[in-house]
């Protein structure tokens, strides 16, 4: 479906996407906070598991836990960031924007 502009026609269309960029900015940054606060158990499991190789195994272990919680953390505050930030661009923003006669829109609207 080509997307054209409710004012003059134009198919001359961006999408701005704002509150989706924005949402996954804030989600990773906040995700990664959460997932560096949840390093503590990933790190405890990682000391762990890694004891088996001894002291620096255990270190390698606890380091390894910690940059994961904190990856997996990001990822997910990312997803729902974006989510959410996609739901604010279709239903409340003017997500659109005429290249011709730089009329904002929404889709949902038109």
């Amino acid at each position: 479906m080509t997307l054209s502009c409710p004012r003059c026609g134009s198919d001359r269309i961006s999408i701005k996407n704002l509150a989706r960029k924005t949402g996954g900015t804030i989600g990773t940054m906040a995700g990664a906070a959460s997932g560096a606060a949840g390093a503590l158990s990933g790190a405890e499991f990682g000391a762990t598991a890694g004891i088996v190789a001894g002291p620096v195994g255990s270190a390698l272990g606890s380091i390894a836990g910690a940059i994961l919680g904190g990856l997996i953390g990001g990822a997910a505050g990312c997803a729902v960031g974006t989510i959410l930030g996609e739901v604010v661009d279709d239903t409340i923003l003017d997500n659109c924007f005429c290249l011709t006669c730089r009329f904002r829109f929404s889709k949902k609207r038109f």
